[in-house]
């Protein structure tokens, strides 16, 4: 009985010295309060975009980070890792990492990566210059409403590089790009109107009130921001994108849309 007693009083206070006692113990918190927020984290992927500006919004998620919905963000965040790692590879000249990274964001749906793959082909960047190839991968981008890709359009079209030269076609995406917010598109329009005549001027005018309305239709449609299963010429087996990245890469879409969204 002595030596059941004596052993039970040195359990106990080899027990005390391994546990920490009830004060030091940490608060337990909710899974909810420890999960970090998805908008912070892809924000810090895209702060080699910062200040944000508001054209940036259709070039990336169509909306302001901070107005993502939880399931928006879910979509958002394996982009924001992809172009986060496509952009130091870029920089480190990397180029061809870099472009096999921005065209996995590119096949998401996300316009500013159709932008940067477009001007690595167009500049041979990782791969042998491919003007024609990269002013189509640059127009997807202009498609998809990006300011960013729409100006980069319209500098091809005044240059005839990887498409003919027409200044009233560019002086309308400039347009458009300009009334998204876009640095640079007045400045690029008036080299073009030193050269234009006052018709083509006026032309141009009503084309890019045309061009604008038909983007609205394509991307702020009620399906356009829908995922689907696309085929393309050069994806062969179906992948998931949003409808309006497929159509605009000349693909088509299997079945139904696809939900996405958690139930609540």
């Amino acid at each position: 009985m002595v030596r059941l007693v004596a052993l039970l009083g040195a359990l106990f206070v080899l027990s005390a010295c391994s546990l920490p006692s009830p004060a030091n113990l940490p608060v337990l918190k909710s899974e909810a309060s420890v999960r970090p927020d998805l908008r912070d984290r892809i924000s810090h992927r895209l702060l080699w975009l910062a200040p944000e500006q508001e054209w940036h919004y259709n070039c990336l998620f169509l909306k302001p980070i901070a107005d993502l919905t939880r399931d928006e963000q879910r979509l958002a965040l394996p982009s924001a890792d992809l172009l986060f790692r496509a952009y130091f590879e870029d920089q480190r000249l990397a180029h061809r990492s870099a472009g096999f990274l921005y065209r996995q964001v590119a096949d998401q749906g996300v316009a500013y990566a159709y932008l940067k793959l477009g001007n690595l082909i167009l500049d041979g960047k990782g791969t042998e210059p491919n003007p024609l190839g990269g002013a189509k991968v640059i127009y997807q981008s202009a498609l998809l409403d990006c300011a960013a890709g729409q100006h980069r359009y319209a500098e091809l079209l005044t240059q005839g590089k990887g498409v003919a030269t027409d200044l009233v076609a560019a002086w309308s995406w400039a347009e458009v790009a300009k009334n998204q917010g876009f640095e640079g598109s007045e400045t690029l329009q008036k080299r073009m109107e030193s050269v234009m005549a006052p018709a083509q001027i006026e032309l141009a005018k009503g084309d890019a009130k045309r061009l604008r309305n038909q983007l609205n239709l394509f991307n702020h449609g009620a399906l356009g921001k829908e995922l689907v299963e696309c085929r393309t010429e050069r994806n062969v087996r179906p992948f998931i994108t949003r409808m309006r990245a497929c159509h605009a890469m000349g693909g088509t879409h299997d079945g139904q849309t696809i939900e996405f969204r958690t139930t609540p």
